[in-house]
C-alpha cells in the first residue's frame, strides 16, 4: 500500500475566490490594477502602517527593500542563521555580505545578543524574521542603531506588546506565496511609513515611469 503524501500546505478556494480573479480577468487590467490598490490600502491599514507597495513576491519585497536602503557591495546585512534561504539570496542579489546571527533556541527568532555583536561599520541592514508567527524581540532589535527589515511572511497578524508585527521596522515585508497565511499563488508587499523609501520602492517596481534614468 503506497504512502499517502501529507502536502505541506492546502489553501482553501472557496467559489467567491474563484469568482473574484474571473472578474479581474474580464476586467482586462491584469497589473496594477484597482484590486492591487484595495489589497495594499487594506494590508498598510491592518498592519498600521502608512504605504504600502505590492509586487511579484516576497523575495522580491525583500530585494526591494535592500535596495531602497541602498544596501551595495562592501555593505552587510545581518540575517539569522535559521530562515529561508530566499532571505539570503536577497542579499546576495545586491552584492553585500550577510552575517549570521545566532537564533534563540526556545523561539527560533534573532537573538538579541547574538546580533549585537554581529555589528560592524559595514553594517546597512538587518532583516528579522518572525518565525512561525511568534514575533522576535523587535522592539530591542530596532533599538540597535542599524535599519531593520521585518520579514512577515509567516506572522501576518501577529502581534507584539500590542503592535502588529511589521509595524516595529523601517520597512516590512510579506509574502503571498501558496505556502503562506494568504495565499495569492504569488505575490508579496513591502510596507513603510516612510515617505522616501515608498518613493523609491515604486520607482524600483514602476520603472517605465521613472523621468530619469541615470
Amino acid at each position: 500500500m503506497p504512502n499517502e503524501i501529507i502536502p505541506h500546505s492546502r489553501p482553501l478556494l472557496s467559489d467567491s475566490d474563484i469568482k473574484a480573479v474571473i472578474s479581474v480577468l474580464k476586467a482586462g487590467q491584469l497589473s496594477q490594477g484597482p484590486k492591487v490598490r484595495e489589497f495594499e490600502n487594506k494590508l498598510a491599514s491592518f498592519i498600521g502602517e502608512k504605504k504600502a507597495v505590492a509586487v511579484s513576491s516576497g523575495s522580491a519585497a525583500l530585494h526591494l527593500a535592500l535596495l531602497a536602503l541602498d544596501v551595495k557591495k562592501s555593505d552587510e546585512v545581518i540575517i539569522p542563521s535559521f530562515v529561508c534561504s530566499a532571505v539570503l539570496n536577497s542579499v546576495n542579489y545586491t552584492g553585500a555580505t550577510a552575517v549570521i546571527a545566532d537564533i534563540d533556541p526556545h523561539t527560533f527568532n534573532m537573538s538579541v545578543e547574538s546580533t549585537k555583536r554581529a555589528i560592524t561599520r559595514k553594517t546597512k541592514a538587518i532583516i528579522v524574521p518572525h518565525m512561525f508567527g511568534c514575533p522576535a524581540e523587535i522592539d530591542k532589535l530596532s533599538e540597535l542603531g542599524i535599519p531593520v527589515i521585518e520579514d512577515c511572511a509567516q506572522s501576518i497578524g501577529a502581534k507584539f506588546k500590542g503592535k502588529r508585527a511589521g509595524s516595529f521596522g523601517l520597512l516590512s515585508v510579506f509574502s503571498f506565496y501558496a505556502t503562506k497565511v494568504i495565499a495569492a499563488a504569488e505575490g508579496g508587499m513591502v510596507l513603510s511609513d516612510s515617505e522616501d523609501l515608498i518613493s523609491r520602492i515604486n520607482d524600483l517596481r514602476e520603472y517605465e515611469n521613472k523621468d530619469n534614468f541615470l
